[in-house]
């Protein structure tokens, strides 16, 4: 809809307003000269006339005339049409027209207009030159427009025709207020942005608008034929202006040049020329001043020649090496011309534009890709992509799509093999009933002479189904038996069963030593893509930290230099965040903080922190070595930043999240809260049948939980059930863990048994700050058992290892439990030892070294230098060689 009658000067009051000042100063007796200038399509016309009117109101003759690109050789044309207007007659001479001008103002004011003067004839030009030097101190007005930067057709310059000392008005574009008095219920301020305010291009504009269109696709083929004419004087101008329009923001000046069908020096001309017109902006990369201006050149082209010019640029993108998704963007416009090179180039922008979830894009390049002359097993792998892209968008359509591209395939066996790499591909919970449809339906096509393509197309659908709902883990489970009894033939798919063995050991929690063998097979042939998938690469990161050698051989195996198959994720990620989580597993806090925070920014940077697997992964294991190292509030940020805090979808990776919660929870002193999250996360692995100390240790922070609300039978059933576990699966981590948990539910005697072999297990261990834990709960039950001299080694040791892990709140706790180590004498002072010196002395003393006693204490080692240098000169001994006996001596220690 658009504004009703607008004004022909619409939006050039002040410009008027400027124009009616100077024509009263003629008034007074003084000559002036007026240059109005614009772009093409500003506006300049409809001020002149209007100029014109203001000055018959104000009592001058006018004379008018306007230059024309056909008349520019027609000899005295423009001053033959201003005689005309002053009522003489034909032009004869430069004389005749001054003559002419004299006798018109003998009678009055006078003032001459000439429109459109750079397409002047030359003669005529030299005709208002010669009048404009010689008439001064007389009530003339001379107005001319000319269009921004376009060079007068003759021999005059505009700067000579109007001298030194003139006025000039530059028409910019009409505001935002001024626009949407005509273009009505559009946007006034997109309308503004894809015109620059351009009367003439908003006149266009408003003609088309409809309801809810985008007028950022809206174009004018009448402006583009308009421009198309007016350019055709520039010779190469009117192709450098269509290979721009084509090339858009691919446009260089070598593409353009080789577009135009022109030499790069000759291009550099025409572009000069062009962005003086105002229709090339005056920036890199080229392009136009106006939007709708680009739009309107290529609604000006016929379609099959914008196609041709299209495939042309996208030709002249490939030989550059330009990046895929702007090769692409070409190729989706050239259809019906057959460019088969670029089915892959295609397949690889549609692959970025799902990951930077502009799936509308995806779908086009894709359904672009299937118009080429493809192989039938070509054909059906582009084909599940397109039904990927559609399931995101619409689920429904995408399972149709699917049902119809698999009844249409050729041969099973090779579309299982494309099928299975879709299904490495989807990766969220949606997306999973797509991957076990798609495994599923193809599975029951494949003969038995097909057997391995069938046996890997249903571990593929189990992989997807087990890592997410219940409902789908449940699905899943049924095919266990059946999928690790059958072996298929093909080495690589014994190595993925050798994959599939190790995790269904883990997943049951049956056999470490058996879970370990597996995977060391799994681990010695090539890459095996099943180890990228989310949910198998969390699990085996979780038991493999435990074997060192393995740990490695399984970072080498996933960080291999291939594309990862999830379009969440870009080469190293994955390797990166094993890293992180293997660093987690051993201690190693900052490290793993450092590995897991970087890839989490990643993911926050796609906004995928949400939907994919790995990046919830990513912000739970993050969340959990926050807790570890003791900023809690980093950690609460993070759970709440990302949604977390809420309830969760039940989701194989949010048991994860759940268990980092409950941490948080449990150190924030929220063991109701804690308890909450931590028994839910163990209801839904039991529930999908996936209950294993391999996997999430969650019973272990329950107990905690229970014990701090006072429910002690909980907390022993609940230790109980974890060290029965604990032993079937058979690592130092689990019986370490397992066992923590039983010395803290059980009585004097039976827990410090339970915490000394807690403590034996883990000594062998890499898990150091779970060592350390069993350390510190150790010296804390001999201390209230009233054994402070047996505790402190252990307590010492915990506060080494708690400090090489940098965990701060267990470096506080074996610091407290040391202190209280400490015989009551020990609070006051001897020999004028201050307090602080007494503590730092008591602990050096026992062996700790300055850097222990300053992580127990909060202290900087200089503090501790400081202090131990006072209690030496105050005890009158030489060093710490002499502390303990010397503390001994005054009853401040006992060994």
């Amino acid at each position: 809809m658009t504004s009703a009658n607008p004004t022909p000067l619409h939006g050039r009051d002040g410009e008027l307003s400027a124009a009616r000042e100077l024509l009263r100063g003629v008034l007074a007796g003084r000559t002036t000269t007026l240059l109005v200038t614009g772009e093409i399509g500003g506006g300049k016309s409809a001020l002149l006339t209007a100029i014109a009117d203001e000055a018959r109101d104000l009592g001058f003759p006018v004379a008018t005339a306007a230059g024309a690109r056909l008349e520019s050789d027609l000899r005295g044309g423009v001053v033959g049409r201003l005689g005309e207007g002053l009522h003489d007659g034909p032009a004869e001479s430069l004389d005749w027209f001054y003559r002419v001008v004299r006798e018109a103002l003998g009678r009055g004011p006078l003032l001459l207009v000439v429109d459109d003067v750079d397409l002047s004839d030359s003669w005529s030009l030299r005709c208002l030159a010669y009048v404009l030097r010689r008439v001064a101190d007389q009530p003339l007005a001379v107005v001319l427009g000319a269009t921004t930067g376009q060079p007068p057709l003759g021999d005059v310059t505009l700067s000579e025709l109007v001298g030194m000392h003139h006025e000039h008005i530059e028409l910019a574009g009409l505001d935002v207020t001024a626009v949407a008095a005509l273009v009505g219920d559009a946007p006034a301020s997109v309308c503004r942005d894809v015109t620059g305010g351009n009367p003439g291009l908003l006149a266009a504009l408003a003609d088309q608008i409809p309801t809810a269109a985008d007028v950022r696709t809206l174009g004018s083929a009448d402006i583009g034929a308009a421009l198309r004419v007016r350019l055709r004087r520039y010779g190469g101008a009117v192709e450098a202006v269509r290979a721009a329009a084509v090339l858009g923001e691919d446009a260089t000046v070598d593409r353009l040049a080789a577009m135009a069908g022109v030499e790069p020096r000759s291009g550099l001309r025409i572009i000069d020329g062009l962005v003086r017109l105002h229709v090339f902006r005056d920036d890199y990369p080229l392009g136009f001043v106006h939007p709708y201006l680009r739009n309107s050149v290529l609604a000006d082209v016929p379609v099959a020649t914008r196609a041709a010019d299209h495939a042309r640029a996208a030709v002249l993108l490939r030989d550059a090496g330009a990046p895929d998704e702007r090769i692409a963007e070409h190729l989706r416009e050239a259809p019906a011309v057959p460019l088969p090179w670029g089915v892959e180039i295609l397949r690889r922008a549609a692959r970025e534009a799902i990951y930077d979830d502009r799936l509308d894009a995806a779908q086009d390049y894709l359904e672009r890709a299937l118009e080429e002359r493809l192989s039938s097993d070509e054909r059906l792998a582009v084909q599940l992509e397109l039904v990927h892209v559609t399931f995101l968008v619409d689920q429904e359509a995408g399972m149709a799509r699917l049902r119809d591209a698999l009844a249409h395939a050729d041969d099973a066996r090779s579309a299982a093999g494309q099928a299975v790499t879709m299904l490495l591909r989807l990766c969220s919970g949606p997306e999973a009933r797509l991957a076990v449809s798609i495994g599923l339906q193809l599975a029951s096509r494949l003969t038995s002479q097909e057997h391995d393509e069938s046996w890997e197309l249903r571990v593929m659908a189990y992989l997807a189904s087990a890592g997410n709902d219940v409902a789908l883990a449940l699905r899943a489970s049924m095919f266990t038996d059946e999928l690790e009894s059958e072996v298929p033939h093909s080495p690589r798919l014994r190595q993925v069963h050798s994959a599939f063995l190790s995790l269904g050991h883990a997943l049951r929690g049956e056999s470490a030593e058996d879970a370990l063998r597996y995977a060391a097979e799994a681990l010695e042939g090539e890459r095996v893509d099943v180890f990228v998938q989310p949910f198998v690469f969390t699990v085996s990161t979780c038991f493999m930290a435990d074997a060192p050698e393995l740990s490695d051989r399984f970072r080498r195996m996933i960080g291999s230099e291939t594309e990862p198959h999830d379009y969440h994720l870009r080469k190293g990620t994955v390797v990166s965040m094993a890293h992180g989580m293997d660093f987690l597993a051993r201690g190693d806090l900052v490290r793993a903080k450092t590995f897991l925070k970087w890839q989490l920014r990643l993911f926050d940077e796609l906004g995928s922190v949400a939907v994919c697997p790995m990046a919830i992964l990513c912000a739970a294991r993050l969340a959990e070595v926050l807790v570890d190292l003791g900023r809690f509030e980093e950690a609460r940020d993070l759970v709440a930043r990302y949604g977390f805090a809420d309830d969760l979808p039940e989701l194989f990776q949010h048991n994860l999240t759940l268990y980092a919660r409950g941490k948080l929870k449990l150190a924030l002193d929220d063991p109701r809260g804690a308890l909450a999250d931590l028994l839910e996360c163990g209801r839904r692995l039991g529930a999908s049948k996936i209950d294993s100390p391999a996997i999430l240790p969650w019973r272990a922070p329950a107990v905690r939980a229970h014990l701090a609300l006072g429910r002690r039978e909980a907390a022993v059933r609940l230790a109980a059930e974890d060290l029965a576990r604990a032993k079937r699966w058979g690592t130092p981590r689990a019986m370490g863990t397992a066992l923590i948990s039983v010395g803290l539910t059980a009585d004097d005697d039976a827990a410090t048994r339970a915490l000394a072999k807690a403590v034996e297990y883990l000594t062998e261990s890499v898990a150091r700050l779970l060592h350390a834990e069993a350390l510190l709960e150790l010296g804390a039950q001999l201390r209230r058992r009233g054994r402070a001299e047996r505790a402190i080694p252990h307590l010492r040791q915990a506060v080494e290892l708690s400090a090489r892990c940098e965990s701060k709140p267990l470096i506080r706790r074996a610091a407290e439990e040391l202190r209280a180590c400490e015989p009551a004498t020990a609070h006051g002072t001897v020999h004028g030892l201050t307090k602080q010196e007494t503590r730092v002395a008591g602990m050096a003393a026992q062996g700790l070294t300055n850097r222990q006693i300053a992580e127990a204490l909060f202290l900087t080692r200089r503090t501790v230098e400081l202090h131990l240098s006072g209690a030496y000169r105050k005890l009158g001994i030489a060093g710490r060689a002499d502390l303990a006996g010397a503390l001994r001596r005054q009853g401040q220690y006992s060994a």
